[in-house]
């Protein structure tokens, strides 16, 4: 098992088996936000950009790599080339699909590893969509997060930051809003494996949980200590769990000496109450950007923050450690064979 790991500078390849030892640095794709996996071939990788990290406007921002991160080719839609990627997101069920979520809030579907693109026509015509927006100027919503039912996968969401939560029930070909009681800077959503009725949801204001497939929303304040939440991992099985990590105030103050201080946070009870997770009882300076479900532990995850480094939870939950540091600004991560 390896790491492919997105930066701000080009992908690393890590060996968590022998101490996050770079395996490979490629200066190519030039920048990385977000990375999806086929659903049938996990070495088909995708990885998109945007301006959040760089100023490469023109430049390629989607790419496809067919070996596990090692080589990649440029596939930018030539409908998107003045968007930037800002999710990707895969059916877990329907190999060679990948949806890409962009800048302008437009969303695009290829059936075919990314040879081929269309948009979404049916996500441009949602009511209210002239009313998203942005707070950073030029004040440009896009596309946050894209998730899917993994009962149901022609079941998708998508999460406009800033603009709501949106659903499909066929794959891109329509959708409604789902977004009483929620507040609409949306980060990422996810689906509850073990009852599709039960959605979370991060945002700027902090973790929602649905219980009505999204028909109204629940603030949840119980055990967390921090209100910006970005990622969002939910475990399911034996060591059924949802994991989250939140900063104590948005990014323009992770700048500042004290960072994001951010913290880690576990739900044992389907997301109405968490505790905070780690050593020391302090938090990060880094924002934990991505938590990916770690296959060789039962109960861990692997995760990236924004100052470069790789994190891996240990045995019991409760402990996590670095594997790497030191690497330019982390943003996702795939596991791969």
């Amino acid at each position: 098992m390896k790491l492919c790991v997105g930066t701000s500078k080009g992908i690393v390849i890590l060996d968590p088996a022998r101490g996050g030892t770079p395996v490979m640095v490629l200066a190519e794709p030039s920048a990385i936000w977000c990375i999806a996996q086929d659903a049938e071939d996990r070495a088909v990788i995708y990885a998109g950009a945007n301006g959040f990290m760089t100023s490469g406007r023109g430049r390629g921002v989607l790419a496809r790599s067919r070996d596990g991160g090692r080589s990649w080719t440029d596939i930018t839609p030539s409908l998107g080339t003045d968007e930037d990627v800002w999710a990707l997101g895969a059916p877990p069920d329907r190999p060679g699909e990948i949806f890409v979520g962009t800048s302008h809030a437009r969303l695009f579907r290829s059936s075919d590893r990314g040879l081929k693109f269309r948009e979404c026509l049916a996500f441009q015509k949602v009511p209210g969509r002239d009313r998203w927006t942005f707070p950073p100027p030029p004040h440009i919503p896009h596309v946050r997060s894209i998730s899917f039912d993994p009962n149901q996968s022609s079941t998708m969401y998508v999460g406009v930051e800033e603009g709501g939560v949106f659903r499909s029930r066929d794959l891109g070909d329509s959708f409604e809003a789902l977004n009483k009681g929620i507040y609409t800077d949306i980060h990422t959503i996810a689906v509850d494996p073990a009852n599709s009725r039960r959605l979370y949801a991060t945002t700027g204001d902090g973790f929602y949980l649905s219980e009505d497939a999204g028909a109204a929303w629940r603030h949840i304040t119980d055990g967390l200590t921090r209100s910006y939440t970005v990622p969002l991992l939910v475990r399911h099985g034996s060591a059924a769990s949802v994991y989250t990590a939140a900063a104590a105030g948005p990014p323009p103050g992770w700048s500042r000496p004290a960072g994001a201080d951010a913290r880690f946070f576990r739900s044992d009870d389907n997301g109405w109450s968490f505790q905070p997770i780690g050593s020391g009882g302090e938090g990060t300076r880094g924002m934990v950007m991505r938590l990916r479900e770690d296959p060789e532990a039962g109960d861990g995850f692997f995760g990236v923050l924004n100052e470069g480094t790789v994190i891996r939870s240990e045995a019991g939950r409760d402990r996590i450690a670095a594997i790497a540091s030191g690497l330019p600004p982390a943003y996702d991560l795939a596991i791969i064979p």
